[in-house]
């Protein structure tokens, strides 16, 4: 029998109700954890105690109301918390994403029959291990997303469960079965009565996954609800010797390629976004001039359309803006990573690094010119290497004793700085004052 490995606060919990008479189960992205392996990061509990029992039972100091017409208490036990909500059936949903009515039941059967996913309907009683009506631990085991019940009914009722499929399918590698994925791209459309916070939400869980690339491959229509600046990549021939893919299936291929970092993957995803606006062909094949910029603007555009927080969108739009622009020397890189600092500068890195894997079948671009940069990197951190004009031995005190003033200063600080990162000069007081006398 599977055991579940529970905090000892949150087995207390199920314990309690069923020691004043409920039903208690673990249920939902706790017990599929579990199930593949993973450490929870939270736990729900349902039960057929209502809100008010269940408050009686816990103390009204140890819960907290989260969507009381829901059935849902939030209670903290012993430096733990858990989401304990009454079994429910639900009616119709007008707005294609919350049920137009509640009803709570007291059956678990009834509970699990209105979840989205086989993998999110299995529960686990502490004390008789799992109920699994529909087969979700099989379906885990098996590499299967599958829809409960009838799909169409159940993307129909919510339609953020499309893009939460996608995500189970990043991250777990669960993979549609046809039911279900004819029903997911059937019902996308339904997407845009979903509001733009929680499509955001989905999209940067997927892309942190695992699987993107597969999902990015498989599914660039429904993306393309909310996103239809993909479209024009699909299928886009680059008639290039520098690149084997289509737009897309390099897109797609950069982003898997990159760590899982939310700004890389987001980069990855817009970076050649703006290509098919700017192609050109000649005798040689087909060239993208300008198109970094492009893709940047697009990229800025579409990531303020989905609410992108503010430092999310802006290094985006930086990286993609020198994507195209690698370093070919040292003197270059100490004064880019000068200009970025290490984090964006690392980051430039993978996306370099990244782009390079994507482009070929069976073969990668040389990492001669990423080499240097991570030889740059590292010799700042260690202090070999001033890249900083702020790290400079002389500072504006020492231009202002010079006469120098306003403009000047700075302008003197450059210069300084150039002779430095040309290994023209060393980093040295007396050096650096004797070359600004001269100048």
């Amino acid at each position: 029998m599977f055991i579940m490995d529970l905090p000892a606060p949150i087995l207390e919990m199920t314990q309690i109700l069923q020691n004043h008479g409920f039903q208690a189960y673990l249920v939902g992205g706790c017990v599929r954890d579990a199930l593949t392996g993973l450490k929870p990061h939270d736990y729900d509990i349902t039960t057929d105690a209502v809100p008010e029992q269940i408050t009686e039972i816990f103390g009204e100091e140890r819960c907290t109301y989260y969507g009381k017409a829901f059935g849902t208490v939030c209670v903290r036990l012993h430096g733990e918390k858990a989401e304990i909500t009454t079994f429910r059936t639900e009616g119709s949903y007008s707005d294609s994403r919350h049920p137009d009515e509640v009803t709570f039941a007291t059956d678990v059967h009834d509970d699990l029959s209105r979840r989205d996913f086989t993998c999110n309907a299995i529960a686990y009683d502490p004390r008789t291990g799992l109920l699994d009506p529909y087969h979700g631990a099989d379906d885990l085991q098996a590499g299967i997303l599958r829809a409960v019940g009838i799909p169409e009914e159940r993307f129909t009722e919510d339609a953020l469960r499309i893009l939460r499929g996608m995500r189970f399918y990043a991250r777990f590698g669960l993979v549609p079965e046809p039911a279900t994925d004819a029903a997911m791209r059937a019902q996308a459309p339904r997407l845009r009565q979903i509001s733009v916070e929680r499509v955001f939400t989905e999209l940067c869980g997927m892309l942190r996954g695992e699987h993107i690339t597969d999902v990015l491959l498989a599914y660039p229509e429904i993306l393309a609800v909310w996103i239809p600046e993909i479209t024009p990549c699909v299928g886009f021939d680059q008639k290039s010797r520098w690149h084997d893919f289509t737009v897309w299936e390099h897109i797609a291929k950069a982003v898997g390629n990159t760590v899982p970092d939310l700004t890389l993957r987001v980069t990855m995803l817009f970076h050649d976004i703006g290509k098919p606006h700017c192609m050109t062909l000649d005798e040689r094949g087909g060239h993208f001039k300008g198109h970094a910029q492009i893709s940047a603007e697009m990229a800025d555009k579409i990531l303020q359309r989905l609410r992108s927080d503010t430092k999310l969108r802006k290094d985006t739009v930086q990286l993609i803006g020198l994507h195209r622009a690698i370093p070919k020397n040292m003197p270059d890189n100490r004064r880019l990573l000068g200009q970025l600092g290490e984090e964006q500068y690392r980051r430039l890195i993978q996306v370099f690094d990244a782009d390079r894997k994507s482009k070929w079948i069976g073969r990668e671009d040389s990492r001669a010119d990423i080499d240097r940069m991570e030889d740059c990197l590292n010799g700042h951190r260690n202090g070999e290497l001033l890249c900083l004009v702020t790290e400079l031995a002389v500072n504006g005190r020492d231009m202002a004793a010079l006469g120098l003033r306003g403009q000047e200063i700075g302008q003197a600080l450059n210069a300084v700085y150039e002779e430095v990162i040309h290994d023209r000069i060393p980093n040295e007081r007396e050096q650096l004052l004797a070359f600004l006398q001269t100048k």
